[in-house]
Parts: C-alpha cells; structure tokens; sequence
C-alpha cells in the first residue's frame, strides 16, 4: 500500500466502528511549559543545522518534478505525484526565496505553472476537489495504477499551500489561488451522518471524473490534525453555498487520554505523530487561545490545539523512551514512529498513551520528519533527535540516515530500523513537506503569518469564534 490510500483505508476499519464519545470538562489549557517552547532561541549551532535540513528537503520539491506541469513527486520512487505533497510544494516556494535558493521570480513561475497545469484542465477534480494522484507530468489524471480519487484531505493540504504561496507571491499566484477556493464545493462532500464530510469521491470510470461516482462511506468525525484542517478550510469557503457550518468543527469527536501521570490530550485515531501536526503546518494556533464548544451549543473540553500537540508529541516520546528496551532503534534520542515507507511497504504505526494491546510498533521504524516536524514543540527534544539521526553511521561508517545533496541527496531518508539493518532509499512528499515547514515556521513564523493573513482563513478563524489570547514570541532565530 502507499501513503493516503493506506491511511484512509485504515480510517475506514477504525472510523466507521465508532468512537465513544469523550470524557467532559477536563479543559487542555496552555500551560508555562508551552510558553517556554515559544520563548525559545535556536543556537548558532542549531541554525546551522537546521539550514541543512531544510536546505535538503527544499531542493526535493524543487527538483523531483515532472515536465511540463512541475508538479512534484509524490515519492522518490513513485511515477506520480500527489496533490497533497503539491501543497507542500507550493508552501516551499517562500521559504526557497526567503533563504536565497530561487529567486522571487524563479518562485512565481514555478508556482503558476503548477496552478495552470491543474486549473485548466476538467479532468482531474470532482465538485472542486482534486485527484488524490495527479500525473506529475501533465497535472491529469494518471494511468499509473494508482487510485483515482477525489480526496478531501489531500485537497485540504494542497489548498493550505496554494494560499501560502499566493499570500506571498500576489498577482495572479493570488488570482489562480481564489479560483481554488471559489470552485472547491466542500458542502457537497457532507454526505455523512450529521452532515460530516466524506473521505472521497470515486467514479465509476477511472478515465471520466466528469461522470458518475459515488462517495466513500466512511467519514472524517475525529479531532485530529487532518480533520481539523478540513472543516477550518471548508468553514471558511467563500461561497456560501460551498462552505459548511462551523459547528462540525466542534462536533469532532474530542477523547481525552493521558500517559501514567501526565497530562491529559485530546488523542487521534492511531497515535501516528502526523496526526498532530499536520495542520499546525498552516494554522498558528499558537497564536489561539483554547477553543470553545460552548459557543456553538456543543459539550465537549475546551482545546488550546498548540498546546494538545505538544503534549501529545512528548507522550508518544516517552512511550518510545519505555519501549527501546523492545527495540535496538528506540532511545531517549531516537524516537518519532509515523506514517513512512518502512522495510516491508507503507506503514503507520498505532502507539496510544498506555500500554494496549492495540499498539502497533511497526518494528520500531522511526521516521526522522516526525521528530523533526515536531520542533515547533519540542524544539530542545528535536534537536537532539536530529543531532542523534545525524550521528548514526553504516557499517561502513557512512552516515546511515542523511543524503548529503552535495551528492544528489535530499537529506535524510523517510524511515530506519536498526534491528532490520534497514535505511530506507526513498523520500516521501508529505514527509518531508511537514518538516521543511515547520522548521520554518518554529524559526521564524513564516508560514503561519502568509496562510494566517489570507482572507479566507480569517473568515475561518471569525465563523469558528477562534479568539487570540495569546501573543507569539518573536521568531526563534
């Protein structure tokens, strides 16, 4: 299996089995700890490298693309691209400029060429929504075997990078990006019970997405990151026939968990670390104080969403730190289990926040952008984890998990497992996407001020009654 499909295949076993409903008025409230990572300076030493880093995954979006279209790779090694990877595409282009690898104009062009290649063409979206595997050469669909489907949570992502790049860049970066906006029909996926959306459309036709098709029966409901970014988006939309009620966005099943005696966190479907900062790619809730359901008739805990995935974040940590007993790649510096191409195929680990016979350590595979994506909350334990992949070398004595792109390297690669003497040889759009902004944006809150300026995400944050009541720390440089 690979990437989306096989999370929204395992969505479907765990979703349409239901959830309890959670515990209520146990609030996750910002805590001094939290202010604390927001107050923090990366070191000259940190900088450095974090400039490689990032440096590395940036010249991945940049150069893996097809031709004409420039639409970059869903993986290294696939014959496709994504269009959720294409989002975190579009989002680099800024930080490309900002730290002088393209030109601002290198970055426009790249920018309306992808835009162009999917925007004008009729057979690649449904209602609005754009194909999960676009062909990275021609932004049509693809002949490749890989599934044909119109899929919100990958259009999510692909839209929260268009609005970046069109916040920075203007023009008719800006005017393509607002076609996005105005012609994606979020309403029409609210096919679910309660009106919540539904994963995806598929026709009946893989070559006529114009055709007839039915929806996918299993639904996003939980409060995690990928659903987050759906609704806030789709509450958000320009048109009002197009947009759906803010409401679900509270209505988001909230189940508050805890690790032994630590603090209670809203926790997602498996626990996989890309389930807590996905959206924090885009949205700056740090900036939000917690939410509150109460305005919309809801009983369910207030969230301060910063705050719920740094918890979450040093709870998968710790349970990694218990667990390396099991497993030689676990340690208080190795640690970070998430989606990623592992030694067997495609994986997504399932770690909650005790013991259950429900966990699923994948071998202990560790993917190095789950730890590095998590720096906008554990800047002090990322470091360490990058120091540590840094350090690790082969039999040979040749780093074992970065790619130096002085030789055509992208960085560090999506997965390893020491005990199966495993270094993956791939790299991963949405893998590193999540790192490349979220490096930035603990640095310097680019991200988060270009997508929170947009016009549509303010109508987000204004119909969800998100209030600032926190001010952010300057950036971390």
């Amino acid at each position: 299996m690979h990437g989306q499909l096989f999370v929204i295949q395992v969505l479907a076993c765990v979703i349409c089995g239901g959830i309890a409903n959670p515990p209520i008025g146990n609030d996750v409230l910002r805590s001094p700890e939290t202010q604390a990572v927001l107050n923090y300076k990366f070191s000259l030493a940190d900088s450095k490298i974090l400039d490689e880093i990032q440096f590395a995954c940036f010249q991945y979006f940049w150069k893996e693309v097809g031709s004409p279209a420039a639409l970059v790779k869903d993986r290294l090694q696939a014959p496709v691209s994504s269009i959720a990877a294409v989002g975190f595409q579009l989002a680099s282009l800024p930080i490309g400029v900002e730290h002088g690898w393209i030109t601002r104009e290198q970055g426009i062009q790249r920018a309306r060429t992808i835009l162009k290649s999917l925007i004008e063409r009729s057979d690649n979206k449904k209602f609005g929504v754009y194909l999960h595997y676009p062909d990275h050469n021609t932004g049509g669909p693809s002949r490749r075997g890989f599934e044909v489907l119109a899929s919100t949570v990958d259009h999510a992502l692909f839209l929260s990078g268009a609005i970046t790049a069109a916040e920075y860049f203007g023009d008719d970066v800006r005017s393509l990006t607002d076609r996005l906006i105005n012609e994606t029909n979020w309403k029409a996926f609210a096919v679910g019970p309660d009106g919540f959306l539904s994963m995806g459309w598929k026709p009946d036709d893989p070559d006529h997405m114009d055709g007839s098709g039915s929806f996918i029966n299993c639904h996003w409901t939980i409060a995690s990151d990928e659903e987050r970014l759906i609704y806030f988006l789709a509450a958000g939309a320009n048109n009002p026939d197009f947009a759906v009620t803010p409401d679900l966005y509270y209505r988001l099943t909230r189940t508050l968990k805890q690790h032994d005696n630590g603090p209670p966190c809203v926790v997602s479907w498996p626990g996989a670390l890309f389930t807590y900062f996905f959206s924090h790619c885009f949205i700056d809730y740090r900036s939000l104080g917690a939410d509150d359901p109460t305005l919309f008739g809801i009983s369910a805990p207030r969230v301060d969403w910063f705050e719920n995935s740094r918890r979450a974040v040093l709870m998968q940590r710790q349970r990694c730190i218990e667990t390396a007993g099991r497993f030689k790649t676990l340690s208080t510096d190795r640690w970070g289990l998430s989606a990623c191409v592992g030694h067997d195929g495609y994986i997504v680990p399932q770690i909650r926040p005790n013991l259950s016979d429900q966990d699923d350590w994948c071998e202990g595979t560790v993917a190095p952008y789950a730890a590095g994506s998590a720096v906008m909350f554990t800047p002090v334990e990322s470091m360490s984890a990058f120091r540590a992949f840094l350090e690790l070398k082969d039999d040979h004595g040749k780093p074992l998990v970065w790619r130096d792109p002085k030789n055509g390297g992208y960085g560090f690669v999506d997965a390893f497992n020491l005990d199966q003497n495993y270094a993956s040889d791939d790299y991963v759009g949405i893998d590193h996407g999540p790192m490349l902004l979220a490096i930035e944006n603990a640095r310097t809150g680019l991200i988060w001020k270009l997508f929170m300026n947009h016009p549509s995400v303010q109508a987000a944050v204004q119909r969800l009654k998100l209030r600032t009541s926190t001010t952010p720390s300057e950036p971390n440089h």
